[in-house]
């Protein structure tokens, strides 16, 4: 049990780490967008110690912040089919995060994080091309 831990708290480091990376790149998109990026951070990681340590309230309350978030017009950079589909396949992740939180079932809970920071990268790389229009 106690390796099955320092396992998932190891992997949730690293998914911790891409999104730091993420945070840092998305950036040079919007110079005045730090401080909700930060916010993204600050709820992603909650997420991350609520699945170390299986607090359901901590997981949930993580994902309604991030499903909140992207809701916001700041999470809005461009306005692109690809984007836009990016974006509702981030916030369906995220409410299976929440949903698996609520129904504490702590694996369905980690399959749909890693959905979410799977989402958050491919996004990111999206942006980092600086896309004018889909293609």
């Amino acid at each position: 049990m106690m390796m099955r831990t320092l396992s998932a708290v190891a992997l949730f480091a690293v998914a911790a780490g891409t999104l730091l990376s993420g945070f840092q790149e998305i950036q040079e998109i919007q110079k005045d967008s730090k401080p909700f990026m930060k916010r993204k951070l600050d709820s992603s990681l909650a997420l991350v110690e609520g699945l170390a340590v299986e607090d359901y309230p901590k997981i949930a309350k993580g994902a309604q912040d991030l499903i909140l978030l992207s809701q916001e017009s700041g999470w809005n950079v461009i306005q692109t089919e690809s984007y836009l589909r990016m974006s509702r396949e981030f916030r369906e992740s995220t409410e299976r995060l929440r949903d698996s939180a609520d129904a504490k079932n702590i694996d369905a809970a980690t399959l749909a994080y890693f959905e979410v920071t799977l989402n958050c990268v491919r996004c990111h790389k999206y942006l980092r091309k600086k896309p004018e229009q889909d293609k």
